[in-house]
């Protein structure tokens, strides 16, 4: 038997907005950035990807992310071909118990963010990974996600508020700007 790709994780409605979306879990990356991490791709279940964020109905994977019009993500490229793929039903459902993740490193949000998922299925994503890594906009509204996440946050004063909701943060500096204690640079 072939050894899947990746699994689907998910398919139900999301925790921001209600909508359907998916997330499936990719076992191999070439992502130079990364490295070769477990990538969990978060997604509106029936939009394409690029055309959910061209007509504004990304909020379901990306909340209220103030950066999701400028986002690096070119969704026309991976989260399309894993959205395809998963389309053509090439990824089993994930089977929690038996599916052994334990050698993967996983990279929560490859595309999206992982509060949209279920706190379950995030937390038993960390319990069966050798480790992860992940960040979130939406620490606002979910601060359990602290025990998973970054915070992901766009100026000082909003690192000093996520930090003090017990959330590590991940920010964009600008030149010259110092970190703050337990904050890495985006």
């Amino acid at each position: 038997m072939t050894k899947p790709k990746g699994y689907v994780i998910y398919d139900g409605p999301s925790r921001l907005d209600e909508k359907p979306i998916i997330a499936i879990l990719t076992l191999e990356s070439k992502n130079v950035k990364t490295g070769n991490m477990a990538q969990l791709w978060i997604m509106a279940r029936d939009k394409m990807p690029h055309i959910a964020k061209k007509n504004g109905n990304d909020s379901s994977v990306c909340g209220n992310c103030p950066i999701k019009e400028g986002c690096y993500v070119d969704l026309s490229k991976a989260p399309l071909s894993v959205w395809n793929s998963f389309h053509r039903g090439i990824y089993p459902a994930i089977q929690w118990g038996k599916t052994d993740l334990s050698q993967y490193f996983i990279r929560y949000g490859a595309y999206g963010d992982g509060a949209a998922l279920p706190l379950w299925i995030i937390s038993a994503l960390a319990r069966n990974a050798r480790d992860f890594t992940g960040y979130t906009h939406q620490w606002k509204r979910f601060k359990s996600m602290n025990k998973f996440f970054m915070a992901s946050v766009e100026s000082e004063k909003l690192a000093i508020q996520a930090q003090s909701r017990g959330f590590r943060t991940f920010r964009v500096r600008q030149p010259g700007a110092e970190l703050l204690p337990g904050e890495i640079e985006c």
